[in-house]
């Protein structure tokens, strides 16, 4: 599978490219800019889950973590 990133420049645009994909039964999904992808939507859920059962470290911790990910 590959991934093919289209910027239009009008909502006309979106469209035409839209019925185009359609008619040549290829799956696509649209998002806008600044919209957050799905896998992005669950791992921020995965992350305020963790946080409400009190699954965090201090900011010291993070620190320690952080050291050595950059030694």
């Amino acid at each position: 599978m590959s991934t093919i990133t289209l910027h239009n420049e009008s909502e006309n645009q979106l469209k035409l490219i839209e019925a185009l994909l359609k008619e040549l039964k290829i799956k696509f999904d649209v998002s806008k800019d600044g919209e957050l992808s799905e896998w992005q939507k669950q791992e921020l859920q995965e992350g305020i889950n963790q946080a409400n059962r009190g699954e965090f470290f201090t900011d010291e911790e993070a620190e320690k973590i952080l050291d050595k990910c950059f030694k």
